[in-house]
């Protein structure tokens, strides 16, 4: 078997992993948009309601808020997958390059059970929540909750997906 078929095989998963995940991105991506768009149209609606129509909606303020719960959950493994999180780079960028690496593996090692446990309690208080209505609409704050382990979920699979892809370029720059 040539290298360079050898090395097809190794990364065959790691290429199928990088496609579900960027996939993943996009639809997150794709929902943070729908979700800001929609909590401006509500938020429209709210003014509208109140100061023109002279008859406030009860449910825009609440729903806008569960968007924007839902939105930035959302948004957290985006920005994970895109290193955009913010980083103390101080120390760091002066560490030598190799240093460098294993500082990053040990970050995302611990983010990795960060995220885990975020997924544990939030399915938790998602289970626990779920006969609680929320005030002005008719949904349980189990679905408001499911955004926690949802997001925990797909910082777990971008942050994985981050590291392997820090591990396989060994002469790329190290993203923290």
């Amino acid at each position: 078997m040539s290298a360079s078929a050898e090395s097809r095989t190794i990364s065959g998963p790691s290429v199928a992993f990088g496609r579900l995940t960027a996939a993943l991105d996009r639809c997150t991506c794709i929902a943070c948009v729908v979700f800001f768009v929609a909590i401006l149209v509500v938020m429209v609606l709210q003014v509208v309601f109140r100061y023109v129509l002279n008859t406030p909606l009860t449910w825009t303020e609440e729903l806008a808020r569960i968007l924007f719960i839902w939105a930035c959950f959302l948004g957290a493994p985006v920005a994970t997958r895109r290193g955009n999180h913010v980083t103390i780079l101080f120390v760091f960028d002066r560490l030598p390059r190799g240093v460098s690496r294993v500082v990053v593996l040990g970050i995302q090692a611990v983010s990795l059970v960060f995220f885990l446990q975020l997924v544990i309690l939030g399915a938790v208080l998602a289970v626990r929540s779920h006969s609680v209505e929320a005030i002005t609409l008719p949904i349980p704050w189990s679905l408001i909750y499911l955004a926690v382990p949802v997001s925990g979920i797909l910082m777990i699979l971008q942050t994985v997906d981050v590291g392997w892809n820090g591990l396989q370029g060994a002469g790329q720059e190290v993203q923290v």
